[in-house]
């Protein structure tokens, strides 16, 4: 279900702003032109689609990776409480493993294995840290991890 709710937020916003998309539409959208969700929750919403890998990035832009074929309701509309439901927060180490997966084929038991190898050579590094560390490694762009991980540590 939240795939699909996912999808048909995509589906809305691509029928306004056309199929190559950035995070700065989904904030004007949602947030300047239709005045539905603050522009930190258009944010999680544009991060929510990425991860759930129904965008996919290309060049500077994000495009679709679905047919866009799918029907809306005629009462569609974009709430706080919906993007509450649909990006509920996985652990951040879980996401970056979930990418470095994605993108390099390996299996969730390599890369987790990869990443206490690197927690273990280095001590006194966390958890998050390492599977940053790992995705440098492994030549995997998590950049967008980098600000959630430092507030974690940042007491």
């Amino acid at each position: 279900m939240p795939v699909e709710r996912l999808k048909q937020v995509i589906i809305y916003i691509t029928r306004s702003r056309g199929k190559e998309l950035t995070e700065e539409d989904f904030v004007q959208f949602f947030s300047y032109t239709k005045n539905w969700i603050p522009p930190d929750y258009a944010r999680r919403l544009f991060r929510a689609c990425v991860d759930a890998n129904l965008l996919d990035k290309k060049g500077d832009k994000y495009v679709p990776t679905f047919d866009l074929k799918g029907t809306i309701p005629l009462d569609f509309r974009v709430t706080i409480d919906m993007v509450d439901s649909l990006t509920a927060v996985e652990d951040i180490s879980t996401r970056i493993i979930d990418r470095i997966t994605k993108y390099t084929g390996m299996s969730r038991k390599e890369v987790i294995f990869k990443i206490n190898e690197i927690k273990s050579e280095a001590r006194y590094i966390n958890l998050d840290v390492a599977s940053l560390i790992c995705c440098k490694v492994l030549g995997v762009d998590c950049s967008d991890y980098y600000d959630e991980v430092e507030r974690k540590l940042v007491v």
